[in-house]
């Protein structure tokens, strides 16, 4: 992908393969471990890692433009120095931020069904939108 456009839909594509794959597996594990999953939240859960997923990687490009180095913990600039395509690039700054906040939102909506139990996970979506490094 470094060096290619990619429209928004494969940019998402290549994320979820990237880091929502991850978070779903760990979210619905945790929920299957519980013994109390059933066919509904495991789709609620799904629909919240996507989203938390596509969220975390737009944060991750903007971080990597408005960021500096030394809180980044890697070098800033460095995806677009690679010419690696991103929310930013792609969006322009403040739609990829506007697009981080409806991933969380949607990601929050998601959990809706879980009442108080999935405060951890509202607060996990929340911190990675707002997160500086």
């Amino acid at each position: 992908s470094v060096g290619r456009e990619l429209d928004q839909q494969a940019l998402e594509t290549m994320h979820w393969h990237k880091t929502g794959a991850l978070i779903e597996a760990s979210v619905q594990l945790g929920a299957l471990a519980s013994g109390k999953a059933d066919v509904a939240s495991l789709r609620s859960l799904q629909q919240y890692a996507r989203a938390v997923g596509l969220a975390f990687q737009v944060q991750d490009d903007i971080l990597d433009v408005e960021s500096d180095t030394a809180t980044l913990g890697k070098t800033q600039g460095k995806d677009e120095a690679n010419h690696k395509p991103t929310y930013p690039a792609l969006l322009g700054l403040e739609q990829a931020k506007a697009y981080a906040l409806g991933r969380r939102d949607q990601a929050l909506h998601a959990l809706r069904p879980f009442g108080d139990r999935a405060e951890p996970l509202r607060e996990l979506a929340r911190d990675v939108v707002e997160r500086r490094s």
